[in-house]
């Protein structure tokens, strides 16, 4: 995928991240409940990543309900290893941005231990797995789990890493 497709996939999820912001203040604002800003800030994050990873182009209801979908697959790393022997940019385009698009996960995870962050990086990205081999919006990859999973964990260590320079005494 070029660049411009890639901003054109962050504007949208950019997009449909906002929406859903406004439409969950709305909500507070019916419930007479001041929406915090760290629930606001992940509420983002989860709308982006869920238009970026399952939705996509959009859902196709026909396909979901009589289409075959196509295979998972299974076998840890075999994309991986696949896309670094086919060429530099697929590598970093699949694994980078897998990394990346976890980071601010680990990031809202920071405070818990790092199996947790690690732990919830894995079930959400397992869900999204599920998500799009159900929905017929993506191809189902055990590589996403763990390239997934560790940028969680990416962004736990980024996060103790900037409140220890913050607070040395942690």
């Amino acid at each position: 995928m070029s660049f411009s497709g890639i901003a054109l996939y962050c504007l949208r999820a950019g997009s449909f991240a906002a929406a859903v912001c406004v439409l969950y203040g709305a909500v507070c604002l019916l419930r007479r409940k001041r929406p915090g800003f760290r629930r606001l800030l992940g509420l983002a994050y989860l709308a982006a990543l869920v238009q970026i990873t399952v939705l996509r182009g959009g859902v196709n209801w026909q396909d979901v309900l009589h289409a075959a979908r196509p295979a998972p697959q299974l076998v840890p790393l075999k994309t991986t290893f696949e896309l670094l022997g086919g060429g530099l940019w697929s590598f970093i385009y699949n694994t980078v941005g897998n990394l990346i698009w976890f980071v601010p996960l680990g990031l809202l995870l920071g405070q818990g231990r790092a199996l947790r962050a690690l732990m919830l990086g894995a079930a959400l990205s397992a869900s999204i797995e599920l998500s799009q081999y159900l929905l017929i919006t993506g191809l189902t990859d055990m590589d996403d789990v763990i390239i997934n999973a560790l940028g969680s964990l990416l962004g736990w260590g980024i996060y103790r890493l900037y409140q220890k320079r913050r607070n040395p005494d942690l």
